[in-house]
């Protein structure tokens, strides 16, 4: 559940946001890289949509001096193609035409976690366990003090469980801005398994974070420990949505152990014919 799976920051920590002009690992790494031209200016790639977090102005030059050419409304999104020396930014109209600079803070990395189309899947989990998933875009809602959005999805797997067949259905939601409220571009990403029993504490969510910047998923934590074990699979590279999607489904699936598997044949057990 999300109320269980959700381990970002309060908004103090998106407040911070606004704030911080350290550079990140990602962005150190990024200034060892070739430049490109923007608006006379070189900047280093950087390519992402950013969601505007208050006012700010956008300036044909990487300095508060530089003259004034346009300004963007909280709650706008940008497309930025390039980060010049200092907390600058350098955005791309829709057009496809260079508009210029914007203070870096006021920004925040998202991602469209829409999908188009139904993303399937073989995994298998062990010698006695074959999965197969499907995995569905179900819509977004809001999270609540934050400016961003979470995206939400369903899982139908079909598992062989020692000879039977089990069919159960998981959520699933992404974080659309980075799960801790920050500039970095990572994102949670948390599957629920939920009824194993009355207990609403026993619903198992299995938390992973997806770095965009690294282009990896990697495990992060469950909620119900005698549910899971070490993961089998505790990170795998991931550049794209899809391939973020799947890699947490694969780390998941290499998290839960014996017990969890019982626990859901047990449940399709009792479901009436």
């Amino acid at each position: 559940m999300r109320e269980l799976g959700l381990r970002f920051a309060s908004s103090a920590l998106l407040a911070s946001a606004l704030t911080a002009t350290a550079p990140t690992l990602a962005q150190t790494v990024e200034l060892r890289t070739k430049t490109i031209s923007f608006l006379k200016t070189q900047v280093y790639p950087l390519d992402g949509m950013y969601l505007v977090l208050k006012d700010a102005n956008v300036r044909n030059s990487p300095a508060t001096k530089g003259r004034r050419v346009g300004r963007r409304s909280r709650g706008e999104r940008v497309h930025v193609v390039g980060r010049a020396k200092g907390p600058w930014l350098a955005i791309r109209g829709g057009d496809g035409k260079d508009v210029g600079f914007i203070y870096r803070s006021t920004l925040m990395p998202v991602i469209d976690g829409a999908l188009e189309t139904t993303i399937e899947g073989r995994l298998p989990v062990s010698t006695a366990r074959q999965c197969r998933y499907e995995l569905r875009f179900e819509g977004k809602t809001p999270a609540e003090g934050q400016a961003f959005e979470f995206a939400d999805y369903g899982i139908k797997w079909t598992c062989e469980i020692a000879g039977q067949q089990v069919t159960f259905y998981t959520p699933m939601f992404l974080t659309e801005g980075p799960y801790r409220g920050t500039s970095k571009r990572d994102h949670q990403i948390t599957i629920d398994i939920i009824d194993l029993s009355d207990n609403i504490e026993n619903v198992l969510s299995t938390h992973t974070l997806w770095d965009r910047d690294k282009a990896v998923v990697r495990f992060d934590s469950v909620t119900v420990k005698k549910f899971a074990g070490k993961p089998k699979v505790p990170e795998t590279s991931a550049g794209t949505l899809s391939e973020a999607l799947q890699a947490a489904v694969r780390i998941a699936a290499s998290t839960w152990n014996d017990a969890l598997w019982t626990a859901i044949a047990d449940r399709q057990a009792k479901l009436p014919n």
